[in-house]
């Protein structure tokens, strides 16, 4: 980005202040970065405590690409009104300066924020650009570029479709709620206005999250290998929830690590601006990341929020597609194998995606962290299974910023999984096929289901092994063929939980409870 020349003694950085889960090396950056730095208060100047409309969007004005930026900010308010100290207003000469590279890049929203004078009017007080001063939209109204062979321009009411789609997909598939949903909504509007033939960056990025260089490569090699088009929405939506389904250590190490981010968020208004300003900063990564972030967390809030917080999910894009084999979606998953229909199952409903590296790895052990999470992801699926909980539970070994933390506390504060004695949950440890049975149990019970079904154990000949404990849940997951034991007629009851034996669980349980 060209640097930013000082106006009189104002100077404005490239970030705003930081969501509360942002600590550390980023912490250090916000600080460095402060929206808004003022030298002293000239004596002579007019004192004001803040603006009349601050925090809010107060116009919208139009442009296409290439437009200068002079004629774009002729278009916008010349003055804004002020409080003075007195409860008083008063209207203040305003010029208005880009938060993001409009020079640079190609986007579809910038948000433009005042800068005035300040040897003559002087804030008390350092002002967030976030929320401390109004703002104003520039919103391109030209198509997207698109490569000949792509079509020609993408009309709004597609663009409003698409977006509508995108949303539904979002919730149904990925497992998102509605605040991350329109967290998303927003980036993807500024970076192609929902068309997924929109060409950017000078020709070298594509699509409706504008993939990039390896990761434009990589969707395109993956839609090839799983029979989507690449040029096409479904195909890209499938592949970003298969960017979103593992950690990688290749180009997106942390596409699910993002994706629990913003599902940790809360679903209201300001859960939208942080899903917005963290999947601008983590996942697009745009430069001048943290005005880019403040911007797209305000659209999410102020725009999509209030219009698609309770819109009805829609149908996934192309009837079927949500059906897509997992054998021709993991490399390990082999068509007819026993576990083969349950991991469609979880797959399609979001409860459990791959492990990365377009593998599902169906024998790897699940953690205590990782039940916590698929149960979490079970009561957010529409299956059914919704139990609500306060998720106030807290232990020592569980930071706040993990990304199991909130389905732990989800978990616990519900009575569906357990902590330990001496205040901590152990997440890292293995989970056995009897504890997870109990913690279904106890899930139906939260559901207000009837567990009186009991079955004999006496047919399984390891029936002795299971702990007095887990006994009558057992018995229940027996009787309702949650359970089914082995071909050796064992339960194994002390046995730890395999990625495939728990898909098949949950698809049970849901066809026994939902």
């Amino acid at each position: 980005m060209k640097p930013v020349k000082r106006v009189a003694a104002i100077v404005l950085a490239a970030t705003i202040s930081m969501s509360a889960m942002q600590s550390g090396a980023l912490a250090v950056e916000a600080a460095e970065q402060t929206a808004w730095q003022q030298t002293a208060v000239q004596q002579t100047a007019v004192q004001f405590t803040g603006f009349v409309h601050a925090g809010q969007q107060i116009g919208e004005v139009p442009f296409v690409l290439g437009q200068d930026i002079a004629s774009l900010t002729a278009q916008m308010p010349q003055a804004l009104s002020v409080i003075l100290a007195d409860g008083t207003t008063m209207d203040i000469p305003v010029s208005w300066i880009c938060l993001g590279d409009y020079a640079n890049t190609d986007d579809f929203y910038y948000q433009f924020v005042p800068q005035w004078d300040m040897t003559a009017y002087s804030p008390a007080g350092v002002l967030d650009s976030a929320t401390g001063v109004p703002y104003v939209v520039a919103q391109r109204t030209d198509s997207a570029q698109t490569a000949p062979e792509d079509g020609v321009m993408q009309s709004q009411q597609n663009a409003n479709k698409n977006a509508s789609t995108i949303f539904s997909f979002l919730i149904k598939n990925c497992n998102f709620h509605a605040a991350a949903a329109c967290g998303i909504l927003a980036n993807i509007e500024c970076e192609s206005n929902f068309n997924p033939a929109c060409w950017g960056d000078r020709g070298t990025s594509y699509g409706i999250c504008q993939w990039h260089n390896e990761r434009l490569t990589a969707m395109q090699n993956w839609c090839a290998g799983h029979g989507y088009n690449w040029k096409e929405l479904t195909g890209q939506l499938y592949y970003l929830r298969q960017e979103l389904s593992g950690n990688t250590n290749r180009y997106l190490y942390n596409g699910l690590t993002i994706a629990n981010k913003l599902r940790a968020k809360a679903n209201t208004a300001k859960g939208a601006f942080d899903a917005g300003y963290d999947w601008c900063y983590y996942y697009e990564v745009p430069a001048n990341r943290g005005a880019r972030s403040a911007e797209r967390g305000n659209k999410a809030r102020n725009r999509y929020w209030p219009d698609f917080s309770g819109k009805t999910v829609t149908e996934d894009p192309t009837p079927g597609d949500s059906h897509k084999p997992v054998y021709n979606v993991f490399s390990d998953i082999r068509k007819g194998a026993w576990y083969c229909s349950a991991v469609q199952f979880v797959y399609d409903k979001g409860i459990m995606n791959g492990t990365g590296d377009g593998r599902f790895s169906p024998n790897d052990r699940l953690s205590r962290a990782m039940v916590a999470t698929l149960l979490y992801n079970l009561s957010r699926s529409r299956c059914g299974c919704t139990v609500k909980s306060p998720a106030n539970a807290r232990f020592s070994d569980v930071p706040a910023g993990a990304w199991y933390a909130t389905p732990v506390r989800w978990a616990v504060s519900a009575g569906i999984l357990g902590g330990s004695s001496n205040g901590k949950f152990n997440p890292s440890g293995v989970i056995t096929r009897e504890q997870f049975a109990t913690a279904l149990y106890h899930y139906a019970k939260k559901l207000g289901r009837n567990v009186s079904a009991s079955a004999s154990l006496d047919r399984f000949s390891d029936s002795a092994n299971v702990s007095s404990g887990a006994r009558a849940a057992m018995q229940w997951a027996v009787a309702k063929k949650i359970v089914n034991g082995t071909d050796q007629k064992m339960l194994n009851p002390k046995g730890s939980l395999t990625r495939a034996e728990a898909a098949q669980m949950i698809k049970s349980f849901v066809s026994a409870v939902a």
